[in-house]
């Protein structure tokens, strides 16, 4: 090399360096977990991210882990929101007076901070490692440098937030009560693109998930909706990298099209969260949209881009019908086969189905774990459960022998209110799911031998969700809320009593929703999926069998229901395709894909957890029907026929239920009992029928029905 290209080189390096902020970056365990919705700042600082110190998050370690649902080995990453990479511009020196709600205490001096909604964009940064971390910090235009450890603690005078573990709304392990007709909701959702693949430099449009414009003027804009108080985007980049821009634009719609609001623009990163401060209580008066893409100025490889959305909203329960419930289960006494030193459980993946209302979350999660004992003693086991790899409760179980193993009861603890509600946003953001992992450990710090691991019959995840993004009026219903929504949703792992060497999980998924009032021969569509998954051997077996126990409490005789795999709109028969009732399956591999990459383990075998859906099962013998049990009491049938070859795993049964006809106030739906394939549990699940009659005004432009991830146009659903 020639020595002016030499000098070139040097040039170039310093100039980029001179451009380049220099950071401190401190390894920080803080005393609690930050607020979701707000980021830490500094009092008078100002750079090129405002007054913010940048929150990234990596693992605490990585550990042995056994994937239970697929009978996978793999190392598993541990992050914990109290501990995390803290960012700041190097050389800051805040004003001792300055008012702190919290202090970061380093090797450099005490920093004071205060919480509130992100300065220019950026939540949070997920990496893998410290490493990962400073090159994502370069990427930003950050020149790093690690400063060691500090510790975030609280200010003692301030008023506190709650903490990991003290929920002010009771034992999360205690089934929530419906909330009071009248009472105002936090809402979580979520909103949908499709994914690209980045070939070319310069601009890339992001395409919103579905068929339909919310914007009858401005393609591939998204539904974001009414009374929105924030939204949040996750970015991850897989099979390469991208340098550039996020490029959002915000507009307000109205019957005519859509009116440009404003542009935000973000350095896009990997598990990367950006705050679009466009979207707010102000400006969602109106229904608002936002339309996406890249502005590309270089890429490596083959880079897939997918963004997702979590939107907090603000809803008001008038009606009675308007939320639904949703329940992830584990069957009584499924086994599942170990025999390995494991240090790291994994319980999912489930779907985060949107319209959580916040505070509702409660979990009964519980297990047997046997493992060999240690020189002929059960020694004490130490579990840490984590949700979703990252918020935390700990708790000590003994053990008792029984002549072979040491077998130990554990009932997880489960997390705060406010624990879950930022793992639910975050996992929305980035269109994902919702697990577990369980860091079992000796007290002495040892990793046991485990045997067996025994699931009992109890609730992974339970909450209550709003059925859709539509809002509610004071003084009269709607005319949208005659429309059909999602108003319920059961999914269930289980497995054999007895667990074997080449183990067999059954993954099951039951909804029911009210169709459009007015159906008479159609009024209730239920839909069951289900699946034996072999991971071992990679395969699937469909589903053969299954009863679903209703109680309407309404007179039920004459009941009917209509077997075949399709609605019927206005009584002619329209098939069902993608990307309609398809998108329930699809969601189960967001919540698979989510889990692989935030958390770093599984393999192939995750994929056997998806569900076909949408195929017809109409094949010769299939049978549908319903049996009154009681006055009020129905079961419903499925037998597979032995002519059936088509490979799906769904059967859709829309319902007729007489009585339910010219109601004027909402009618309760309970799931009793669901048996899949011999499995039964009894969830009591319920749904809500909206009034057949009473819906006055239309006011809602356009709808963003969440049953099929975020596609505007209601009448979407019946094609």
């Amino acid at each position: 090399m020639s020595r002016a290209k030499i000098i070139l080189m040097l040039v170039l390096v310093t100039a980029s360096l001179a451009l380049a902020e220099r950071v401190y970056v401190y390894e920080v365990q803080s005393d609690f977990e930050l607020p979701e919705g707000a980021a830490p700042h500094i009092p008078g600082a100002s750079w090129k991210f405002g007054g913010q110190a940048l929150v990234v998050y990596v693992p605490r370690d990585i550990g042995p882990g056994i994937v239970l649902f697929t009978n996978e080995t793999a190392d598993v990453r541990l992050y914990d929101r109290r501990y995390f990479l803290l960012v700041i511009p190097a050389g800051i020196r805040p004003s001792p007076k300055a008012k702190a709600e919290a202090v970061l205490e380093t090797g450099d001096g005490v920093i004071p901070l205060v919480f509130r909604g992100p300065d220019r964009g950026i939540v949070d940064i997920a990496a893998a490692d410290l490493k990962d971390a400073e090159a994502i910090l370069r990427q930003l235009g950050l020149e790093p440098e690690y400063r060691g450890k500090a510790r975030l603690k609280k200010v003692d005078t301030q008023e506190r937030s709650p903490e990991a573990g003290s929920s002010p709304f009771g034992s999360v392990g205690v089934q929530a009560a419906r909330p009071s007709l009248g009472s105002t909701l936090d809402v979580y959702g979520g909103i949908y693109f499709r994914s690209v693949t980045v070939s070319k430099t310069g601009r890339v449009d992001i395409p919103v998930h579905g068929d339909v414009s919310a914007c009858p003027n401005v393609p591939d804009a998204a539904n974001v909706g009414y009374d929105a108080r924030y939204l949040t985007l996750g970015v991850l980049i897989v099979g390469g990298t991208v340098n550039g821009e996020l490029v959002v634009d915000v507009f307000k719609i109205d019957v005519t099209g859509c009116e440009y609001l404003g542009t935000r623009r973000y350095f896009i990163a990997n598990k990367t969260r950006y705050w679009v401060d466009l979207v707010n209580p102000t400006n969602s008066v109106s229904e608002l949209a936002v339309r996406l893409y890249l502005n590309v100025n270089s890429y490596t490889g083959r880079p897939r881009v997918n963004v997702s959305g979590a939107v907090l909203y603000t809803r008001t329960y008038r009606h009675g019908f308007e939320i639904g419930e949703f329940s992830a289960k584990t069957a009584s006494a499924s086994g599942y086969l170990v025999y390995n030193y494991v240090r790291r459980i994994v319980i999912g993946p489930y779907v985060a189905y949107d319209g959580y209302v916040a505070n509702t979350f409660s979990s009964t999660l519980s297990l047997d774990i046997s493992t060999d004992p240690v020189n002929g003693a059960c020694k004490d086991l130490s579990i840490t459960s984590y949700l979703n790899g990252a918020i935390y409760s700990r708790s000590t179980y003994k053990g008792a022998y029984n002549g072979l193993v040491c077998v130990y009861n554990v009932n997880i603890p489960g997390v705060s209110q406010a624990g879950f509600t930022f793992e639910y946003s975050y996992a929305k953001a980035f269109g994902g799911g919702l697990f577990w992992v369980l860091d079992v450990v000796y007290a002495d710090g040892s990793t046991p031998y485990i045997r067996t691991i025994h699931l009992k019959d109890s609730d992974t995840f339970r909450y209550w969700r709003w059925a859709e993004q539509w809002k509610t009026w004071p003084d009269f219903v709607d005319s949208i809320w005659a429309s059909p929504f999602l108003s319920s949703t059961f999914e269930i792992y289980l497995a054999p009593t007895e667990p074997s060497a080449a183990p067999g999980i059954y993954h099951g998924l039951v909804t029911v929703r009210p169709n459009a009032a007015g159906q008479t021969q159609t009024r209730v569509i239920v839909t069951i999926s289900g699946r034996y998954i072999y991971p071992g051997l990679g395969s699937v077996v469909y589903i053969n069998k299954a009863e679903v126990y209703m109680f309407v409490p309404l007179p039920t005789d004459g009941a009917e229901v209509n077997a075949e795999a399709y609605l019927m709109p206005g009584g002619s028969l329209t098939s069902i395709t993608a990307p309609k009732w398809v998108e329930i399956a699809q969601r189960v591999k967001d919540a698979i894909d989510f889990i692989l990459t935030i958390t770093g383990f599984g393999g192939r075998a995750a994929g056997l957890l998806s569900f076909v859906v949408g195929q017809a099962l109409q094949s010769a013998g299939d049978v549908v029907r319903v049996e009154q049990l009681s006055y009020n009491s129905l079961r419903l049938v499925y037998q597979r026929g032995w002519g059936s070859y088509v490979s799906s795993d769904t059967v859709i049964a829309p319902l007729s239920i007489p009585a339910l006809e010219g109601r004027k106030v909402p009618t309760e739906i309970t799931l009793t009992q669901i048996c899949l394939d011999g499995f039964c549990t009894t969830p009591n699940l319920k749904t809500y029928v909206q009034p057949d009659t009473g819906h006055l005004k239309a006011l809602h432009t356009t709808v963003k029905n969440w049953m099929f991830r975020g596609q505007t146009q209601h009448t979407d659903v019946y094609r």
